[in-house]
């Protein structure tokens, strides 16, 4: 296992990916996992936020590849198939990957994966996926288009049971990924 290795619980931060930076320049490196339930300056795409209420699930997870560090798209990926793979397996809903970073779920939006890049060579995997989230939650301009785990399967989900079997799907695909490049 190296996704998971050390696994930070927030109750509240401004992004898990800028805790992961700071914790990364204070000499953590690959397999760190910082989750919290709550952001307050959740990002998506550059130049757009992530509506980050309590509830959902905001987990940065750590990963210092040797090989391909400057190509984030097979990273990227990776993170999208194993939020796909969680959500298919814990909530048996159909996810479609909206190629490069969205999942959604029936034409909305439920989460999304930001990868970003150090100049230390650390990739940061963030992952943004709509769990608890009611439907009157959404902001206005969200409404129409955006789902949550709850709102497709009409119950509500363990977020503990989520952060595990997504760190386990991380983990596999990120091994995956390093047995092949």
């Amino acid at each position: 296992m190296i996704i998971g290795k050390k696994i930070i619980h927030l109750a509240s931060i401004d992004s898990t990916s800028d805790e992961a930076r700071r914790l990364i320049k204070k000499g953590e490196g690959e397999g760190l996992v910082v989750v919290a339930s709550r952001q307050t300056r959740g990002r998506g795409k550059p130049g757009s936020g992530w509506f980050s209420p309590k509830g959902n699930l905001y987990l940065s997870a750590v990963v210092k590849p040797f090989k391909n560090q400057k190509d984030l798209a097979p990273i990227t990926l990776l993170g999208a198939l194993a939020a796909r793979s969680m959500i298919v397996s814990l909530a048996k809903l159909p996810v479609i990957i909206k190629w490069p970073n969205d999942l959604r779920v029936r034409g909305k939006k439920i989460g999304g994966v930001l990868t970003e890049r150090l100049a230390s060579g650390h990739l940061i995997i963030g992952i943004g996926i709509n769990i608890n989230c009611a439907a009157r939650s959404f902001p206005k301009k969200l409404k129409a288009a955006s789902t949550s785990l709850m709102i497709e399967a009409r119950r509500a989900f363990d977020l503990k049971k989520i952060v595990e079997s997504l760190l386990k799907e991380l983990d596999g695909e990120y091994l995956a990924y390093l047995s092949k490049v």
